[in-house]
């Protein structure tokens, strides 16, 4: 399933792509605002209506045009927009919403038959937040019982400003919901300080205990890239150490651009979207997550108008293509997969209309 909006964001609609060959895809399902993203969820997922609109949308997988439910994801006494980024599911009953315009992370039951029983509590984050504001909470990851949650920690008091400051992961325990010291017991803030700014993606390594994070290094008011970003692995067996192990580069040399999205496809191989900015060209390289070797360019994948990247469970890469122009190549997802040491076309192109905007994978039962 795919988030896709049109190319002026007057719009969005999800699509639905069957994962296997022959790849078939329904596009157009449940039109709505641009500002969207999709998760799955075993035999369901959720569709997220971001700023203005805040909303969180359930839908059974094999009936994508009607909602089991749209619940507000705003609290009684929000003054701003909570802005939902995702959420993480961690079992039926229980999951986790990430409000980036938020300081309180939502803990939810994804399954409530009423609005009034869809939160069930929350965790308060706002120690992370700069200028008294939230502290942009933009990824999660539930592993071996913890909830990582990623958070930008902007300048509140002037957005128009690059980031001042790392980023931070916070460090949940699944079964109290307490936050984790992952430092100094003492220390102001219990999170792992990362050597990158502004995170966007957190990802699990296969075969391993290490959480891996996407960071793009943020943006100045103009929208010229930073270069303060990369991908950083965190490794919980060793206090939470963090370690670079792709860099961005600086402004002078900056070999991949800035990497605004990563998907792992297995324990020795994951993939990564390079960009030269606002309005050029991204490229797809692939790296291993559990050493610091140097990313490889993916052939047919370099200098061309991509979006975002997934893997399936078979570990199969999917990469999204962007229209931006009525005569750019159509819009839709590339299917790869990986055979003596290099990617395999699986399909060239499924259409999706409008532009993808993230990918996520869920299980439709026979009907």
């Amino acid at each position: 399933m795919v988030a896709t909006a049109a190319p002026d964001f007057s719009s969005g609609a999800i699509s639905l792509a069957l994962d296997k060959s022959p790849y078939t895809v329904q596009n157009g399902l449940d039109a709505t605002t641009s500002d969207l993203s999709v998760r799955g969820a075993g035999d369901h997922f959720f569709l997220i209506r971001r700023y203005g609109t805040d909303t969180i949308s359930r839908y059974a997988a094999n009936t994508p045009t009607a909602a089991v439910y749209t619940y507000s994801t705003q609290d009684a006494g929000d003054q701003a927009d909570s802005n939902p980024y995702d959420i993480v599911v961690l079992n039926d009953t229980k999951a986790y919403l990430i409000r980036y315009g938020s300081s309180n992370l939502w803990i939810v039951n994804p399954s409530a038959t009423s609005e009034a029983n869809f939160k069930i509590g929350s965790i308060d984050l706002s120690a992370y937040g700069v200028g008294g504001g939230a502290p942009q909470m933009s990824a999660g990851l539930i592993k071996n019982g913890k909830l990582y949650v990623a958070m930008q920690c902007l300048d509140n008091t002037n957005f128009s400003l690059p980031a001042t400051q790392n980023g931070y992961v916070a460090v949940i325990d699944t079964s109290t919901d307490k936050e984790i010291a992952t430092g100094d017991a003492n220390a102001t803030l219990k999170g792992i300080a990362l050597p990158v700014r502004d995170p966007v993606r957190l990802a699990s390594v296969p075969g391993s205990d290490a959480v891996l994070v996407d960071a793009d290094g943020g943006y100045d008011g103009d929208f010229n890239q930073q270069y303060d970003g990369g991908i950083v692995s965190i490794d919980p067996d060793h206090a939470y150490a963090t370690t670079l192990l792709v860099d961005d580069g600086d402004s002078e040399t900056h070999p991949y651009g800035t990497i605004v999205d990563f998907a792992v496809a297995a324990g020795d191989r994951a993939y990564f979207v390079g960009s030269t900015g606002f309005g050029g060209t991204q490229s797809v390289y692939r790296f291993n997550p559990t050493s610091s070797a140097t990313p490889v360019a993916v052939n047919g994948l370099q200098g061309l108008q991509l979006g975002p990247v997934s893997t399936d469970a078979g570990g199969n890469l999917w990469v999204g293509q962007q229209q931006p122009q009525p005569s750019d190549p159509a819009a839709g997802l590339m299917v790869f997969g990986f055979q003596n040491g290099a990617e395999t076309v699986l399909d060239p192109l499924i259409g999706t209309s409008l532009n993808p905007l993230n990918i996520d994978f869920v299980s439709a039962p026979n009907s």
